[in-house]
């Protein structure tokens, strides 16, 4: 018994988990005939193979997705030190940023200050240009 899968099989598989287990359409993608698909996904969801490719794929989108937040944390903290260890400290800092959102450290507000501080601003006067003086000529 030939326990590969036919390169229309492999596709069927594909897009019926990619189409959350829609046989018709997934059968139609694979390029069987439009006419039959309700008689060709019944076909091929009674194969042996067909099913335990179909089961890989899911137990894989599973193990995939089940990532924990401690996990990605982790990650990213080791992707932060590597970063710190080749120097690369802009990267370093994004990375950084990134887990003080994901932790809830960063703070919620943040204020504007203001740099362009002139010395009008500082003495509490409008204007320290000095004006010009009038000479009179006789």
């Amino acid at each position: 018994m030939n326990d590969k899968l036919s390169i229309k099989e492999q596709i069927f598989c594909n897009e019926y988990i990619k189409n959350d287990g829609n046989g018709t359409k997934a059968v139609i993608s694979a390029g069987y005939a439009e006419g039959s698909a309700s008689v060709q996904q019944n076909r091929l969801l009674k194969k042996d193979k067909v099913r335990a490719e179909l089961e890989r794929q899911n137990n894989y989108n599973l193990q995939a997705t089940a990532i924990s937040k401690n996990q990605i944390i982790q990650h990213q903290y080791e992707l932060y030190e590597l970063a710190r260890a080749n120097e690369e400290y802009k990267t370093a800092s994004t990375i950084l940023s990134e887990l003080t959102n994901v932790l809830g450290y960063k703070p919620k507000e943040t204020k504007q200050v203001d740099h362009a501080i002139t010395f009008e601003k500082l003495l509490g006067i409008k204007d320290i240009t000095p004006q010009a003086t009038e000479i009179a000529y006789n």
